[in-house]
């Protein structure tokens, strides 16, 4: 038969050939429909039934992975003399938060630090304050006898006002690694001002505190103890790590992408759920600075400070030593308006009243009390705007006022009424563009109680605020 012979031969033959035709196709496309859904049917049932439990598991570890439990206490030095009202509130000491880590180290003890002078030979004279610091440095000059557990430090480049010479005698006896960061190296200048314990990679202190006898019994510090917190001590110990690789290599640089090891999931976009003491639940992130230290994910202090005064609602207290809209320690003084125009924008647009309770001491610039005044001076422009400033003074007798960078309240932190910053750094642009600081934040939650840290750090300012140390800026 020839190809002509299958083809019709007149309209009723090429009218019914296509009817077939078009019949035949309908029945193949619906063939493959068919096909398809019932493929996918199988698939999906084959799957629910052979994998229910891995699927409900693997949700389940998400959903719990990010909530950890953590115990967290405010800790305070407050200076010999300096004494609040009766009943006033308390916490633990920073000599008795720093004894009681040194009693829960088993294996590591890392600490970042700005200088050592745990000991009183930096001074002339024979201070019996001085005595607790000497306790701390002996239990970790004994560690090279005992071995207990590896002690690293890493420290900022020392000076003639910040000398090693403690840590020069801890690594001279084997009980200490010491590494020094050399900061003008890296940003032309700046120091390493990290305040920062990391004890079996399990629980932490950061805070005010310098490795200092005078941060025990003389200088009014605060900071926060973490213990039981592993989720929060590992992020800490990622800056910490950065800190040991650059002063443990003579060579190294600071990399335009710190490996992924380095980097961090938590940040103020994605904080990590925390459930605090066993009683109430908080959101938290650390905060590092200067930015080139910061591996991806890590949010900048700067950031932390700015996001935490633009999300307050109804107040912003600051506590800090040093208070400048300025870059301080350059040849030349540069405006730097950041934190000081947040603190306007949060008091003259959103009705945010703005407290500040800013150190003065011997060492204080007359100079800071004009910034802080522009800052005061627009609650004149409306009775909306609330901004007001008072100066804390350590009070100091004879023989206290013979002791050199004593007597000074020291406290960095700041606190809103959703949030609680606790950080390492003075207030003035210097601290978050050259210098090494961290910052701890902790953002109430619904779960959060009426006793939660954010409240008791507010107490402690309410508490200083209404002292008899602290005077309103004339």
């Amino acid at each position: 038969m020839s190809k002509e012979q299958l083809l019709p031969q007149d309209d009723d033959d090429v009218e019914n050939a296509t009817d077939r035709r078009m019949q035949m196709q309908r029945s193949n496309v619906q063939a493959v429909q068919m096909f398809l859904l019932t493929t996918f049917l199988l698939l999906f049932l084959a799957g629910t039934t052979l994998h229910p439990k891995p699927l409900l598991r693997s949700y389940q570890s998400k959903r719990d992975d990010n909530k950890y439990e953590c115990n967290l206490t405010l800790v305070e030095s407050i200076p010999i003399g300096l004494n609040f009202t009766p009943g006033s509130v308390k916490f633990m000491s920073t000599y008795d938060a720093w004894q009681h880590l040194l009693d829960n180290t088993k294996s590591t003890l890392d600490i970042g630090s700005f200088y050592w002078t745990l000991r009183s030979e930096d001074t002339e004279g024979n201070f019996s304050s001085s005595q607790p610091g000497d306790a701390i440095f002996k239990r970790l000059l004994n560690n090279g006898i005992d071995a207990k557990f590896k002690l690293r430090i890493a420290q900022s480049a020392p000076s003639k006002v910040s000398p090693d010479m403690d840590t020069q005698l801890l690594a001279s006896y084997g009980a200490a690694q010491v590494v020094t960061l050399d900061f003008p190296k890296y940003f032309g200048g700046g120091i390493l001002h990290t305040k920062l314990w990391i004890v079996d990679g399990q629980h932490f202190y950061l805070g005010s505190a310098n490795m200092d006898w005078r941060a025990l019994t003389q200088v009014k510090e605060l900071g926060v103890l973490g213990q039981n917190c592993p989720q929060l001590t590992s992020d800490l110990a990622k800056v910490f790590k950065a800190y040991w690789y650059l002063g443990s290599n003579p060579d190294a640089r600071i990399p335009s992408s710190w490996p992924w090891e380095y980097n961090t999931n938590y940040n103020k976009e994605q904080p990590m759920t925390l459930n605090i003491n066993k009683k109430y639940e908080m959101q938290g992130y650390v905060s590092s600075s200067p930015p080139p230290l910061s591996a991806t994910g890590r949010t900048h202090d700067l950031d932390a400070i700015l996001n935490t005064i633009n999300t307050a609602l109804e107040f912003v207290n600051v506590a800090v030593m040093d208070y400048y809209p300025l870059l301080v320690f350059t040849s030349k003084q540069h405006y730097w308006p950041e934190i000081d125009n947040a603190l306007r924008k949060a008091a003259i647009e959103r009705g945010v009243s703005v407290k500040l309770l800013i150190s003065w001491w011997r060492h204080s610039d007359e100079s800071m009390k004009h910034y802080l005044r522009s800052l005061q001076d627009l609650s004149m422009l409306s009775r909306n705007v609330d901004i007001q400033v008072r100066l804390f003074t350590v009070p100091a007798d004879a023989e206290q006022l013979k002791i050199p960078f004593g007597r000074v309240n020291h406290n960095k932190y700041m606190v809103t009424d959703r949030v609680a910053y606790i950080g390492t750094s003075n207030w003035s642009g210097d601290y978050f563009t050259n210098t090494a600081g961290l910052g701890l934040v902790l953002k109430d939650t619904l779960k959060s109680a009426n006793s939660s840290l954010r409240r008791d750090l507010h107490n402690v300012f309410e508490r200083d605020w209404n002292s008899a140390y602290a005077y309103d800026l004339k």
